[in-house]
């Protein structure tokens, strides 16, 4: 909930802890804060204006024209666990399936994260996501037996066989 006054954040945080509660529900205290977030803030150093939501980090950032606008980009917990997820996956998933079936899931997992995180000023997120993960893949397949499956050079000819999904901006914020 985004409110342009402090008093108007708490008086909505208190009135949706006692409705949620006739519900025999409650917030969680951990998860659930008040943040400031303020053009006037967007002078400070930008650790101290900055927070994370829902897999983003907003932050205050300068539009083509100069205007001071919030931006949106992959928090860095969020694409470090991501990325840990797709190692584990792959190493599960690479003797168990077949080539075909295993670029299949992966270029899946692929348009998921690029539908997800693909929003405005955010590419640069999603790009590194790219990056990371075809070095993942290209490294676990490579350990399917003793022998190399792939070269780097061979493994780029594969991908230009079996393209992965395209890299794009999903959501258009502003």
């Amino acid at each position: 909930v985004c409110c342009r006054y402090q008093s108007d954040a708490e008086r909505i945080k208190r009135a949706l802890v006692n409705r949620l509660a006739k519900y025999n529900l409650r917030l969680n205290e951990d998860k659930t804060r008040c943040v400031p977030f303020s053009k006037r803030q967007s002078i400070l150093p930008r650790k101290r204006n900055t927070f994370d939501f829902l897999g983003f980090t907003f932050y205050w950032g300068r539009s083509i024209r100069g205007a001071v606008i919030p931006k949106i980009k992959t928090s860095k917990q969020r694409l470090r666990s991501k990325l840990r997820a797709l190692t584990e996956w792959i190493k599960e998933a690479r003797n168990r399936m077949t080539l075909k079936q295993v670029w299949g899931l992966f270029c899946a997992k692929l348009r998921g994260h690029f539908q997800y995180y693909g929003v405005s000023f955010n590419a640069e997120g999603i790009r590194q996501f790219l990056y990371e993960a075809k070095r993942i893949v290209f490294h676990w397949l490579n350990r399917r037996s003793q022998r190399r499956s792939f070269s780097w050079d061979k493994f780029l000819l594969f991908i230009a066989r079996h393209p992965l999904p395209p890299m794009k901006i999903q959501h258009k914020l502003f």
